[in-house]
């Protein structure tokens, strides 16, 4: 699977997890393909599967500048929008998947809080912080910061 492809799918579940569902655009550009990037042991990562027709996204190889905007910095680079609001997320290139997907989870879930008004995203059960990503066992999950060996929710 193209990276692009991967994170595509991550940022939706991402997405859902925050309350976003259907309301967002994502689009994903990778810069320096490396086709083994971001594709965990074996190539094969588990994700599940999303919504159909829940986003609209688009692909690209890029090679050069788009338009006027100056170069992105080789890696994936996801921009995830509304009609108002957007955010751009940078992956760089060798970073190991659980760490790009939590890097990912964190900078989506800042953008969510910040776009809802400060809700906690997603809600850490029975209390009014939002969960947190980290990495545990070589894993990406959604854990309570007070207490992340009770509350564990799988990222993507």
């Amino acid at each position: 699977m193209h990276p692009a492809e991967l994170v595509t799918r991550q940022a939706e579940t991402i997405l859902n997890r925050l309350g976003l569902m259907g309301r967002c655009e994502i689009s994903v550009v990778t810069v320096g393909y490396d086709s083994t990037a971001l594709t965990g042991e074996h190539g094969h990562p588990s994700t599940p599967p999303s919504p159909a027709g829940a986003y609209s996204s688009w692909l690209a190889v890029q090679s050069g500048p788009v338009d006027d905007e100056p170069p992105l910095d080789d890696g994936i680079h996801v921009l995830v929008s509304t009609a108002d609001e957007s955010t751009r997320v940078h992956l760089p290139p060798g970073m190991e998947h659980v760490e790009a997907l939590v890097l990912l989870a964190d900078r989506l879930q800042d953008w969510a809080i910040e776009l809802t008004h400060g809700r906690a995203l997603p809600p850490c059960p029975g209390h009014p912080h939002p969960m947190s990503a980290t990495a545990v066992d070589d894993s990406a999950a959604w854990v309570c910061p007070a207490s992340p060996e009770q509350v564990l929710l799988p990222i993507a």
